[in-house]
């Protein structure tokens, strides 16, 4: 029997909440194993767990029942979770990794948008140094004095005004382009940049009603891709900036940009095992947007429903996916708001596929991602590489070891030109267990692989 373990990237989806709990207080696996050891003697049920056990917790094994318990109850999280949610889902419930409760005002997304851009959430010391000293930093003046009305009303303590305001919508849709086309490492350090600029001028400039709606609907947007580029790069869940952009899209009035916010946060979450999350965060931004949407954005939002859905195993899904479709085909005759433009036939398709492969079915999935890899435009070149791995994939779970080298060297060739951990890693872990395989082919594969992106 052909025996084939895990793939890298379920293995850090099953342990990334109780990664994130811990490393959120600053603690090593063997200090979380020592204060474990001591809570288990206060409890009387000794453990001996060390520094392997909380390893393997945060890769592949499920704690026993009376061991989740002294988890919760060291990490402040009711004990009935437990019991109502699965492992590791409920870590979720952690209150150190919440974000800082705010009312849903003006007041209260100004602030948060203050605590993102100062650095205070999910942001690293080495990113503060980039962005905190000054919101004028060296690529915003780059692209603000190309045009010198905004400039003069950035450097000269002016109204902001339509100049201003326009450039930064302007900027944001570059970033989101440039993500499509080279992954969120390219853009991590600019969204945030934008977005501290944009936070800066909020605080301390004055404004009309109008562009300070625009404003707050582009800080929205730039937090969104914040979040999505951590994701993209460091697999991480960033809270914080999803909740920001949730919180400055409620105050530009636009529903829909809100939802838009929640769809990646979606993404995240169930890429990061908060399963019932996903689907929650899905099923209300579907829900806030349905008959009020254009088509396009409405069939998105429901895909990314059928997403969740597959990740839970319901069988759901199929019928979100369905319903995506027929709301796509009636798109052409509507203005879609502009950070829509990528959703296609084509994303429906690789999304479908992806269910497949997720509900262990590969055939289907193969033969759906083949549709998609003709379809996708090419300037998506991130999710195309992603799609043409998970097709390698399914390739390779029915033993189809020279076509799955062939369709993972197609990956190859688009994934050396991106910065995107999402996309090398789930490539990387093909290439070791093509490695293992006695063929010309898949050794050739695994060498080029290591070679290209585990530098």
């Amino acid at each position: 029997m052909d025996f084939r373990p895990p793939a890298t990237g379920a293995g850090e989806a099953r342990g990334y909440l109780l990664a994130r709990a811990r490393r959120v207080r600053g603690w090593t696996q063997s200090e979380m194993a020592r204060r474990l050891r001591q809570r288990s003697r206060d409890h009387g049920r000794p453990l001996s767990t060390g520094r392997d056990g909380v390893w393997y917790w945060e890769h592949w094994r499920t704690p026993d029942r009376p061991t989740q318990l002294l988890i919760a109850d060291l990490f402040g999280i009711p004990l009935s979770l437990v019991d109502e949610r699965p492992w590791p889902e409920w870590l979720s419930e952690d209150p150190a990794q919440r974000p800082t409760p705010l009312p849903w005002t003006l007041l209260g997304a100004a602030q948060s948008l203050n605590e993102i851009a100062g650095g205070s959430v999910d942001v690293t010391r080495r990113e503060l140094v980039l962005i905190a000293g000054g919101t004028l930093t060296a690529s915003l003046l780059s692209w603000m004095t190309a045009d010198p009305a905004a400039a003069g009303q950035l450097t000269s303590g002016q109204r902001v005004g339509e100049a201003t305001v326009t450039r930064i919508e302007t900027r944001a849709q570059m970033l989101r382009r440039m993500d499509d086309q080279d992954g969120g490492g390219t853009i991590l350090a600019e969204s945030s940049s934008a977005l501290a600029l944009v936070a800066g001028l909020l605080r301390r400039r004055s404004y009309s009603d109008a562009h300070g709606t625009r404003l707050y609907a582009a800080a929205s947007d730039l937090a969104r891709q914040r979040a999505a580029a951590l994701f993209d790069v460091r697999g991480e869940c960033a809270d914080g900036a999803f909740d920001t952009a949730l919180r400055a899209a409620r105050i530009a009035g636009d529903d829909a940009l809100g939802a838009n916010a929640l769809a990646f946060w979606c993404v995240s979450a169930y890429n990061t095992g908060r399963l019932r999350d996903a689907e929650a965060m899905a099923d209300t931004g579907l829900a806030a947007v349905r008959g009020r949407a254009t088509p396009r954005t409405e069939a998105m939002f429901t895909s990314r429903r059928g997403r969740a859905r597959a990740h839970l195993g319901d069988p759901r899904c199929w019928a979100d996916f369905d319903r995506a479709e027929a709301l796509l085909a009636q798109a052409n005759d509507h203005q879609d708001p502009d950070w829509a433009y990528w959703f296609d036939a084509a994303e429906i398709l690789g999304a479908r596929a992806s269910s497949h492969r997720d509900m262990n079915q590969p055939g289907p999935a193969e033969a759906v991602f083949a549709q998609a890899h003709a379809m996708f435009d090419p300037t998506c070149v991130r999710t195309h590489a992603l799609y043409l791995t998970r097709q390698a994939d399914a390739q390779y779970a029915q033993g189809q070891i020279e076509h799955a080298c062939a369709t993972a060297g197609q990956a190859l060739d688009l994934a050396e030109g991106i910065s995107s951990h999402r996309t090398t890693a789930p490539l990387l872990d093909l290439a070791d267990r093509l490695g293992a395989y006695a063929v010309p082919s898949a050794r050739d594969f695994h060498e080029r692989a290591r070679t290209v992106l585990a530098a």
